[in-house]
């Protein structure tokens, strides 16, 4: 549905995704995609596509795709599962599913990523900084974190040039 599924910023990219999943086909994985109707007019748009059997080494995980494809693995514990999240150099965002609640907090605290969701994606709150981690980014936008970079405590000295430090000639 054009509604829930939002477009891809150029052609360029979205060439850049098609690769991704031709090279997850490519190293054996199973590729699932949605024979939904892509939206007609105006936007680029690829189809929602789910990839399995996929390793720890395999392209898609590794790599950040920035387009509508999952790479899904099973794990067996929540320890296994939140070890599988964090091992990645990247950490923009993540997602917990399941019916248990109190699981869903103590994993999404767990995982290292700038924001984490509980039983859902994507769900932005304006009061809410949001960024990365590790390669995914520095600092925050939106909510009071972002304007830490742009303040100090009051108790906390301002810094003054030195007439010292500056030659006078």
């Amino acid at each position: 549905n054009a509604e829930y599924m939002g477009a891809i910023v150029d052609d360029s990219q979205r060439k850049s995704v098609d690769e991704y999943v031709q090279k997850a086909r490519a190293e054996g994985n199973e590729v699932y995609q949605a024979c939904a109707t892509i939206p007609e007019g105006k936007g680029i748009f690829y189809p929602p596509t789910l990839i399995t059997h996929v390793n720890t080494t395999s392209t898609v995980v590794q790599e950040e795709i920035f387009g509508p494809v999952l790479a899904a693995y099973s794990f067996r514990t929540p320890k296994e599962a939140i070890a599988l999240a964090n091992n990645t150099r990247y950490g923009l965002a993540s997602s917990v599913w399941t019916e248990n609640v109190s699981l869903a907090l103590e994993v999404a605290l767990s995982i290292k990523a700038g924001t984490c969701w509980s039983n859902g994606h994507n769900m932005f709150d304006a009061a809410a900084g949001f960024g990365g981690y590790r390669e995914s980014g520095f600092g925050r936008d939106g909510g009071k974190e972002c304007l830490f970079e742009y303040s100090k405590p009051s108790w906390m000295p301002r810094a003054r040039p030195q007439l010292s430090d500056a030659p006078l000639t």
